[in-house]
């Protein structure tokens, strides 16, 4: 059995989290390919240790324990964990991490992945409260009580990053750089300069992973359409940038990246479909 399941979170905190994310399996996690979604996410494990891997380099893996910080920057990364699989996440919005945290993206270039001992100081008492609950319930009640606390002391995050951003979402990817910087009023280098610090990503790479996952969550739930109608549809140029795009992301082709089985990318589609809702 697995399941997994996404909580919004109460209404103070949708400025800076999309949603606490739970995923519960009782049968272990081999290789699977978790898709980059432009965010930063506060990982919290209650399973067994787990290997992390960047989908270009397999076989480089990173033992990940109770707890973690990660941005998979705009490459999928390889998961595999012996059952019990017990997670528990907290998904940032793609501006939320640097104000939340009070840091500069700049400083915080993805990819990045941060446990052990460094995040161990940064989480304090927070996660002996977690493991003393029994309950995922009690856990996501436990990290609402820490993190409103904190919105006294946050600046809201920056305006035109959050604007721009909404507007990608809305589109899923399918819009050119040139259309949003008329739509915001903005120059390039100014919105290129606010996303590299807030985001850590630059607009056009941001646009460009909001694609890629429209394009696979779509033909997940409709596989009859041909390599060449998804790349038009997507608003590829062609089907050399649409099968660039599968490498730059996942590792693979087009072809073999369909054959595989990926639990882990058929339970998200529902989620990243509602993003295109409330959640933004």
């Amino acid at each position: 059995m697995s399941q997994y399941e996404e909580i919004i979170p109460s209404l103070p905190l949708r400025e800076y989290i999309e949603c606490y994310w739970i995923l519960i399996s009782d049968s272990s996690l081999k290789n699977e390919l978790c898709l980059p979604d432009g965010s930063v996410s506060l990982v919290f494990n209650f399973g067994p240790d787990y290997d992390r891997a960047m989908c270009h380099q397999p076989n480089e893996r990173t033992t990940i324990g109770r707890f973690s910080m990660m941005h998979q920057g705009k490459s999928s990364v390889l998961i595999t964990q012996e059952s019990p699989v017990r997670l528990l996440g907290v998904r940032f919005k793609p501006y939320g991490m640097a104000p939340f945290f009070q840091v500069s993206m700049t400083d915080h270039s993805p990819p990045f992945l941060v446990h052990g001992q460094p995040l161990h100081l940064l989480l304090g008492t927070l996660k002996y409260k977690l493991w003393e609950a029994s309950l995922f319930e009690e856990r996501i009640e436990i990290l609402e009580e820490h993190f409103i606390k904190k919105i006294p002391k946050l600046r809201s995050p920056d305006a035109l990053v959050k604007q721009a951003v909404s507007i990608m979402v809305k589109n899923l990817g399918n819009l050119k750089i040139t259309e949003l910087l008329e739509t915001l009023c903005v120059s390039k280098s100014n919105l290129e300069k606010k996303f590299q610090e807030h985001v850590g990503l630059s607009p056009k790479i941001m646009c460009n992973i909001l694609r890629f996952n429209s394009l696979i969550y779509s033909h997940q739930q409709d596989p009859s359409p041909s390599l060449t109608e998804l790349t038009y549809s997507q608003g590829f140029f062609d089907q050399s940038h649409l099968v660039h795009n599968f490498r730059s992301f996942t590792g693979l082709p087009p072809g073999k990246f369909f054959r595989q089985e990926n639990r882990l990318i058929e339970m998200l589609r529902q989620s990243f479909e509602s993003r295109t809702l409330d959640i933004y």
